[in-house]
């Protein structure tokens, strides 16, 4: 991730984990004539690939690429039974 004002190289510097879908992550920017530091989010957006090993309180979206995979097989599942 760039800088949002100088576009130059940013460093994370420390993290905290809000929750096991979110982390927020402090950034400083290697520009030293600008200096910014900020605060950026980094979120689980969707699913691609299911878990073997899921966390069922965990609620992530399904991207519709994965839905359909998973449909797929637990159908051809289905029909080898």
């Amino acid at each position: 991730m760039p800088c949002p004002h100088c576009a130059q190289r940013v460093r994370a510097i420390k993290s905290r984990t809000m929750s096991p879908m979110l982390k927020e992550i402090t950034y400083r920017c290697n520009n030293v004539e600008c200096g910014h530091v900020f605060v950026a989010g980094l979120e689980v957006l969707r699913t691609l690939s299911l878990s073997a090993t899921p966390d069922y309180t965990v609620r992530i979206p399904i991207s519709r690429h994965a839905r359909q995979s998973a449909l797929n097989q637990l159908s051809l599942n289905l029909s080898v039974g």
